[in-house]
């Protein structure tokens, strides 16, 4: 009865914000919750290295518009701590966790 109770009051508190506000609130969710990751760094057309995430977030820098800028930082199951220019990197989200095992 109270997780039906606190549903209901999540579900209130949402139906009264804005729909800014409802997909902040859901990003933030996802970076809580984590995903799985590859990424991928290009030279020349060419993927020079690449890196597995597993349950993380890759963060960056922001202009004012949101766009990313400068540098991804993430921490990669093969390398930790990996830092890489964004102009030249690949991220793509697995959605299938065998995939990652595969890897």
């Amino acid at each position: 009865m109270r997780m039906l109770t606190g549903l209901f009051l999540l579900a209130l508190a949402l139906a009264g914000c804005t729909e800014e506000a409802r997909n902040q609130f859901f990003r933030s969710a996802d970076n809580v919750l984590g995903k799985d990751y590859k990424v991928s760094y290009v030279d020349e057309g060419q993927v020079v290295k690449s890196w597995t995430i597993k349950d993380g977030k890759i963060t960056s820098g922001e202009k004012e518009d949101g766009t990313p800028t400068g540098y991804y930082y993430f921490w990669s199951e093969e390398t930790g701590y990996v830092q890489v220019p964004i102009d030249r990197t690949i991220v793509e989200e697995l959605r299938d966790s065998k995939a990652v095992a595969a890897q």
